[in-house]
């Protein structure tokens, strides 16, 4: 642990934590944001439901001694306000509604507010145990020299063998509810700390997305550069401890030899007397609550990679060059005046006019006379029209007229027009039945020319009926090929 100055103790006083905790309203941003996100392990929820839960939360905590008059709305835009800083507001992809998460500060506040209660009791004899097992690991297994660790391994075969002999031998070696009760409070800490540090790596992953954007607003130079200097960035926060730590956490999150001994593990220690009853909040945070924010921190990670992609596209910087070139002069001013709120932004636009319409140009305005129908109401006794011939449906059979063409090209020598089909297989359905060997015509090998030819027929009245229409050839070959692909279908 790092000693702190005085001027640095001062510099923390300007930490969101530090002013969550010194707020009038402290106990309602921290009851409700446990209550809504950490007791739950809800990583972000939408406005509109946080809204509607805190607006239940104030109902049932409201009192004379703490009134809590703004609405709901009210309080969350305070809290999601970037000089605040206890909520992050975003909208997420594909989801056009404004979500909210608590940030890393609100865990930081919370944890303190944990270790301010009071505790069953102070475990010390574990953490002194985890101190030293810390140490011999790094000792051991940092060392350049092979016979060292060599040696540790087998001090560690020696303590196992002598702890086997005592049990083989009848001594009761095993720990007591004392110890056991102790080493279960490190676990819940930890776990608990661990939830928070999820929270702390997602912050990071946006930090580091927000100063990248700035770098690109404010970016003047060659394009090849800036790309070196991103991705040189996103190599070294790899590299970096972090990143590094990140890593292979979540190679042990997948791990299903991990999770295998994880859960026998569990099933275990829930069988233990002294802590019979305990066991569900560990299994909980071990099973669920953890893989879910990793899950939740990875999806950020990669939503951002995805969104800095597509910031960074080579068509969209060539094709909206001017427009980039108007919105880095905005926001480098927005960001050089981000945290000065004494001076005033001053910016010009170019090419600006003022659209100036005559009155003389405008059309008189011509009043709408509102049409009205008279419709009687029609029996379908005394209408003068008889209306079921609207009503009766007739269906060509495609087939039977597919079948026609072939049987008049076989008939003809393997060529025949489509006014010779109608007169050797008259029309029976008149105009509809034409219309469907135009359609046999023009999807499965018929040939139109610039001739043009009359058919006719007979409708049910009798009245004879002619169409002129282009001279239609069928051939076998066409024929041919439209029956073996229907085989073949």
């Amino acid at each position: 642990m790092t000693g702190l100055s005085y001027e640095e103790i001062v510099s923390r006083r300007r930490h969101p934590a530090w002013r969550l905790l010194q707020a009038d309203h402290a106990p309602l941003v921290l009851g409700f944001l446990i209550a809504c996100f950490l007791e739950p392990n809800r990583r972000e929820l939408q406005a509109t439901e946080v809204s509607a839960a805190l607006e239940d939360y104030l109902t049932a905590i409201r009192d004379e001694a703490h009134p809590y008059p703004r609405s709901a709305e009210a309080y969350l835009k305070e809290w999601a306000d970037p000089s605040v800083g206890w909520l992050r507001g975003s909208y997420p992809t594909g989801s056009d509604e404004l979500h909210y998460a608590p940030t890393a500060a609100v865990e930081v506040a919370v944890g303190l507010c944990r270790e301010l209660g009071p505790r069953e009791f102070v475990g010390t004899s574990s953490r002194l145990l985890t101190i030293r097992d810390l140490l011999r690991q790094i000792a051991v297994g940092s060392s350049e020299d092979p016979q060292e660790r060599i040696d540790a391994l087998r001090r560690q075969r020696a303590d196992v063998d002598d702890q086997l002999a005592k049990i083989l031998s009848g001594e009761d070696t095993r720990m007591d509810a004392t110890a056991v009760r102790e080493r279960y409070q490190q676990i819940v800490a930890t776990g608990q700390e661990l939830l928070a540090d999820l929270r702390a790596v997602e912050d990071n992953f946006r930090t580091l997305d927000r100063q990248v954007r700035a770098q690109a607003v404010t970016w003047d130079g060659p394009r090849g550069k800036f790309l070196e200097a991103v991705f040189g960035s996103t190599a070294q926060i790899g590299d970096s401890d972090q990143g590094r730590s990140w890593t292979a956490f979540w190679e042990l999150m997948l791990s299903t030899s991990q999770q295998d001994e994880l859960e026998q593990l569990l099933k275990a220690v829930g069988e233990l007397n002294a802590l019979r009853g305990r066991t569900g909040q560990v299994e909980r945070v071990l099973r669920t609550d953890l893989f879910d924010a990793a899950t939740a921190t990875m999806d950020t990670v990669r939503a951002l990679s995805g969104q800095l992609r597509r910031f960074l596209d080579d068509a969209e910087w060539a094709e909206s060059r001017r427009i980039h070139t108007l919105l880095r002069q905005a926001l480098a001013a927005a960001l050089e005046l981000r945290d000065n709120d004494n001076r005033k932004v001053k910016f010009e636009l170019p090419d600006l006019r003022a659209d100036i319409s005559m009155p003389v140009e405008r059309p008189l305005r011509t009043p709408y006379t509102p049409a009205t129908l008279d419709a009687p109401e029609l029996d379908a006794e005394t209408a003068p029209v008889d209306l079921t011939a609207l009503m009766s449906v007739q269906h060509v059979d495609t087939e039977r007229l597919r079948n026609c063409v072939r049987a008049t090209v076989a008939e003809q020598g393997g060529v025949t027009s489509l006014g010779d089909i109608v007169a050797a297989h008259p029309l029976t359905l008149g105009l509809a039945e034409l219309v469907g060997y135009l359609q046999i015509s023009a999807s499965e090998g018929g040939t139109a020319t610039t001739d043009t030819q009359r058919i006719g027929w007979a409708d049910d009245a009798g009245v004879h009926r002619i169409a002129e229409l282009p001279l239609v050839i069928f051939t076998s070959a066409a024929t041919a090929a439209t029956g073996s692909a229907r085989g073949t279908a």
